[in-house]
């Protein structure tokens, strides 16, 4: 017994160790790996999230903004853009006062982090969708096209004080304003910007300084304006020799910020054919933008006011008096297309004297935010266009010399929940021109008024 108790304890003992050393050679069972979550990140001011494996930083956000809109139109004209003699107008009850519009946009941002500082790339995708009062670039017989579109609004890399792409103008200030629709003001920035190579040198206190090489800026309705004594066509456009130089100073502060810039912008002109010039100009004019911004807490937190002013010698878009209209038909001062049809450009081609004399061009305008309660706003809005050109081309020409105008708005925002707003647009302009061209029949004076309703939900 005592034998079998050995035999029996030895054999367990062996198949013990056996067993060991073959699980020894097993491979080990371990736990799985720990997983990888998106994580929350921010760069360079751009709160977003990293996915699992890259640096960079993501934040995608947007808009949809959902709007119905009307304004009057007593009469519409329209000129097509082979001079102010193609004028043709067009019965109102042709004319839409009324319709819709919606603007979807996202827009994505990435930055991750360098040695010498944050790089940053941005995108914004936009599409339009619509029809109606918004359309009211009508055509000879009055059509009112649909306003349906998608276009990329800004692509721009940033690093290291350089901005390549298209960015909204380092000249800009106060920009297209509030309101849906532009008042008074150089807007270079509407639309995703312009394509431009900036350099930005930030210093102590506030301070920063840009130069910025930028696409050049041409007021559409050139050809409107230059040698209407001849067939249509005659004058055009040479190609782009130099960009927009445009210079910038920018200060912010705890109450508030300014802004100071220049521009200097070529003018290439030619009269002739296509294969025959008889005579072309190279001229240079410029621009200058002033303007301050104060915070004004005590009366809510997000209020504030700003003032600008503008000056441009042969570029006249610099000086913001362009049309203020974003579709709605406006050319030159007018507003929905009622009238006081002004051409709006850098000058104008004297073919008698072969001599091209720019316009000079000036405008103040005024915004202000007013945060009554933490949900509901007040943003008014008003400015002032001023116009000239030499007399005696003018003449020649016969259209006015002189033009101004007034524009007035504001906007009334409700934020109903997070993210999600009302607003309600309402604006009026009345134009102002010393005579009109022989075979208009439109007024020296005429007025226009716009009114918007949007629902805006951003993410």
């Amino acid at each position: 017994m005592t034998l079998m108790k050995s035999v029996l304890l030895g054999s367990a003992a062996t198949l013990m160790v056996v067993a060991g050393a073959q699980a020894a050679d097993l491979p080990t069972k371990k736990g799985a790996p720990a997983a990888e979550y998106v994580k929350v990140c921010k760069i360079g001011g751009v709160a977003g999230f990293v996915l699992p494996g890259s640096d960079t930083c993501l934040k995608i956000s947007g808009y949809v903004n959902a709007q119905l809109e009307a304004g009057n139109v007593d009469r519409h004209y329209y000129t097509p853009y082979t001079g102010l003699g193609g004028t043709l107008p067009v019965l109102s009850a042709r004319q839409d006062s009324f319709g819709y519009y919606t603007r979807g946009e996202v827009d994505i941002t990435a930055v991750s982090n360098t040695a010498y500082g944050p790089l940053l790339s941005y995108i914004g995708l936009r599409g339009d969708i619509g029809g109606g009062f918004d359309s009211n670039a009508a055509g000879a017989a009055g059509q009112q096209p649909s306003a349906n579109g998608f276009i990329v609004a800004g692509a721009y890399v940033q690093w290291a004080g350089i901005t390549a792409g298209s960015h909204p103008s380092f000249y800009d200030y106060l920009a297209g304003g509030d309101t849906w629709k532009d008042f008074f003001s150089p807007d270079h920035s509407g639309g995703g910007g312009v394509p431009l190579l900036a350099y930005t040198a930030t210093f102590g206190g506030g301070f920063a300084a840009t130069i910025s090489l930028e696409q050049p800026e041409n007021s559409p309705d050139l050809t409107s304006v230059f040698d209407l004594s001849t067939a249509y066509g005659t004058v055009g456009t040479n190609g782009w020799d130099a960009p927009d130089i445009v210079a910038a100073l920018d200060l912010t502060q705890a109450w508030g910020g300014a802004h100071l810039a220049g521009v200097a912008h070529q003018n290439r002109y030619y009269e002739g054919t296509l294969f025959s010039t008889a005579a072309s100009t190279d001229e240079w004019g410029y621009g200058v933008i002033g303007g301050v911004t104060f915070n004004l807490p005590t009366l809510g937190a997000g209020s504030k006011i700003a003032f600008q002013g503008a000056y441009a010698k042969g570029a006249i878009q610099y000086a913001g008096a362009g049309s203020p209209g974003w579709g709605e038909g406006d050319q030159g001062f007018n507003t929905n297309g009622n009238g006081t049809l002004f051409p709006v450009a850098d000058g104008i081609y004297n073919a008698t004297t072969g001599t091209f004399h720019q316009s000079e061009a000036w405008t103040l305008a005024t915004q202000a935010t007013w945060q009554l309660t933490p949900t509901f706003a007040i943003q008014p809005m008003l400015a002032y266009a001023d116009v000239k050109y030499d007399a005696t081309t003018a003449a020649l020409d016969g259209i006015s010399k002189h033009a101004d105008a007034w524009w007035v708005g504001s906007v009334f925002d409700w934020t109903a929940a997070k993210n999600l707003d009302f607003a309600l647009d309402i604006v009026y302009e009345s134009s102002h021109q010393d005579r009109v061209y022989a075979t208009q029949v439109a007024p020296t004076t005429a007025d226009g008024v716009n009114v918007r309703l949007h629902v805006i939900r951003t993410f």
